[in-house]
């Protein structure tokens, strides 16, 4: 196990990281994340938290929420995410349902929630943390990964690496599709974190193979009802595509579209391993 005081990603919290509404006052909104964060890591009825070792430590946030790394005993960690103030009230319930439903699709390719909690004004849910691990996403223009160690920085993947990586994502998200309710991810951020790749994903070949068993989905704010035909049809469109458009699976403007080869590779890839587990496969064109 690390030191806990080894990087694991932005060093210093601070009301810059935090999204308000403009009726709400951030030194409030601090001091209440400040205490619901506390009752919950003193919260003896956690087993994993039933400890006097206890540390805690901020490294990230997004639009939708900040993160947090508790450390228990100086060798267990997991990650809390609590809802920005600005975040609608059970935006966190529903992801963490959502990845719930995702992670016992495919418990290899999905983060799993363990723990929701509320108060009334802010909802948080807890995961396993792995540490120092790398978020995929476009930081300006350019696809790479954010890196914690030794300084929290942006990392630009090669041509070779971009690929590999990006239609790997595309995969998971056709692999993940709930065939049984019609369901497919929706509103993800692809560009902007909501995948990780595990730390030492490097050490072994760039490969679509090797790729596969180090990325994982975090974050899944959205299950919408769809075809995995139109599904995927909504993949090509919205992936190649970096003007504004009425969104399914990204939600918003993309930072950085994908290339062609990346989308159809990663669709191809996508349905092999749906044709895997014997899943439904797409009408071809």
């Amino acid at each position: 196990m690390a030191d806990i005081k080894s990087s694991l990603g932005i060093p210093n919290f601070g009301p810059w990281y935090v999204e308000l509404l403009p009726e709400q006052n951030i030194t409030e909104e601090l001091i209440s994340i400040s205490k619901f964060v506390k009752s919950i890591i003193s919260n003896k009825n956690i087993p994993e938290f039933n400890s006097d070792d206890i540390n805690i430590q901020f490294i990230n946030y997004g639009k939708t929420q900040l993160v947090f790394v508790v450390t228990v005993d100086n060798s267990k960690q997991y990650t809390l995410l609590i809802n920005q103030p600005a975040t609608e009230y059970g935006v966190g319930k529903n992801e963490f349902d959502n990845l719930n439903k995702l992670n016992q699709m495919d418990s290899e390719l999905v983060i799993k929630p363990m723990y929701y909690f509320e108060n009334g004004n802010y909802e948080l849910y807890i995961t396993p943390y792995y540490h120092q691990a790398r978020c995929v996403g476009v930081e300006t223009t350019q696809w790479g990964i954010w890196i914690p160690e030794p300084e929290y920085h942006f990392e630009t993947f090669n041509e070779n690496d971009r690929k590999i990586i990006n239609s790997t994502m595309i995969a998971m998200l056709i692999k993940l599709y709930d065939v049984e309710n019609n369901k497919g991810i929706a509103n993800c951020r692809l560009d902007g974190g909501d995948f990780m790749l595990l730390k030492g994903y490097e050490n072994n070949e760039i490969s679509c193979d090797n790729i596969i068993k180090h990325l994982k989905l975090i974050a899944a704010r959205e299950l919408v009802p769809i075809s995995l035909d139109d599904y995927i049809n909504r993949i090509r469109i919205e992936l190649a595509n970096n003007e504004e458009i009425n969104s399914i699976v990204i939600g918003k403007k993309l930072r950085q579209p994908f290339t062609e080869e990346e989308i159809e590779t990663g669709i191809e890839m996508g349905l092999a391993l749906r044709n895997q587990n014997k899943q439904y496969k797409i009408k071809r064109s």
